[in-house]
């Protein structure tokens, strides 16, 4: 019960700097394509920015995950060191500031491949965007405390039992 809720404070701060984007891949949704007007150029700048970064998107997240365990291992037991602590989550921290920054810079490199137009409507839009994530992000809560069943996992309604015929 501690570290879920440790977990979902430190996952907090992360979520909450993010610069609102639709999730994802934006630059290939076809609602954002069509609302920005991407051409087929912007978005093959944007994957390759994309890719570029992606590997050390995977070291950096991994950090942060052992980073976090680490401190929620500390945390769990009875008589845990507060030094100890501390410095775990002093690296913890550090560890979400280097991912944080890494795709921040990222961001602002793909931002650079849009127009001053598409940037005004990528701006626009961000509050929606901000409610989608944080749709996404209490669905997939409720669904993690099994409050709601998931949308692929609806089950199917019952069928009447077959009746035999006398023959």
């Amino acid at each position: 019960m501690i570290a879920a809720a440790l977990g979902a404070a430190i996952a907090l701060p992360l979520s909450a700097q993010m610069p609102e984007t639709p999730p994802g891949k934006w630059w290939k949704r076809p609602r954002v394509v069509q609302l920005l007007k991407i051409t087929p150029e912007q978005q093959d700048k944007l994957e390759e920015i994309f890719s570029r970064n992606r590997k050390s998107f995977v070291d950096l997240k991994a950090e942060v995950e052992k980073s976090q365990i680490d401190v929620e291992e500390l945390v769990s037991k009875k008589d845990s060191d507060p030094k100890k602590v501390s410095a775990a989550v002093d690296v913890l921290e550090q560890s979400r500031m280097k991912l944080r920054k890494s795709m921040t810079m990222m961001f602002l490199e793909q931002r650079a491949v849009l127009t001053p137009q598409q940037w005004a409507q990528f701006l626009e839009r961000r509050d929606e965007w901000k409610r989608e994530r944080a749709e996404d992000r209490r669905r997939g809560e409720m669904e993690r405390r099994g409050e709601m069943a998931a949308p692929d996992s609806t089950p199917l309604p019952a069928r009447p039992a077959p009746t035999l015929k006398p023959q």
